[in-house]
């Protein structure tokens, strides 16, 4: 069910003003506490434009905000859900598809529409075999796999250093 904007900021404020989860549940007929408990945190992280849901419902991401932020999850070790709050993004499974196509090479910049035009082939993979091609990959795979070892490792010795008492 769609709700409107209005309805979701008087179901905030009714909750604000003390009226328990049920009763605004009945009184809007929403299904779930979760979408209330969802209005709330978007209304305190964002105002009434996190209400919207144009703003949330974004279906198209360019390559570089998708590296953006996988690169900044990585860097931060922050959680899928916190990720996606951090770059209003509406579902936390979205980033981690974008993280497993990277992963797999499935992660491409986009061509854009075609207007009926035939692409130009880029010049320096038109000049690369199979066999090369297929090389660079592989490179590539175990390099990505190393550097994960390498954070997991550098994750593993930070929690072991805090875990330590001081002497």
């Amino acid at each position: 069910m769609q709700f409107s904007v209005q309805d979701k900021i008087n179901a905030i404020l009714d909750f604000k003003q003390g009226l328990g989860i049920v009763k605004i549940m009945r009184k809007y007929g929403i299904t779930g506490t979760a979408t209330v408990y969802e209005w709330i945190r978007r209304f305190n992280e964002m105002g009434i434009q996190g209400l919207s849901d144009q703003r949330l419902c974004r279906t198209n991401y360019d390559y570089s905000y998708k590296i953006k932020v996988i690169k900044w999850r990585a860097k931060t070790g922050a959680s899928l859900p916190v990720t996606a709050r951090h770059y209003q993004i509406s579902h936390p499974a979205l980033i981690y598809q974008w993280e497993q196509a990277l992963k797999a090479g499935r992660l491409q910049p986009s061509k854009g529409r075609s207007r009926g035009m035939p692409d130009k082939p880029d010049a320096q993979r038109q000049n690369k075999t199979n066999k090369q091609l297929q090389e660079e990959n592989d490179y590539l795979r175990v390099r990505i796999a190393y550097l994960e070892k390498l954070h997991a490792l550098a994750q593993k010795k930070k929690k072991f250093q805090t875990k330590r008492k001081p002497n």
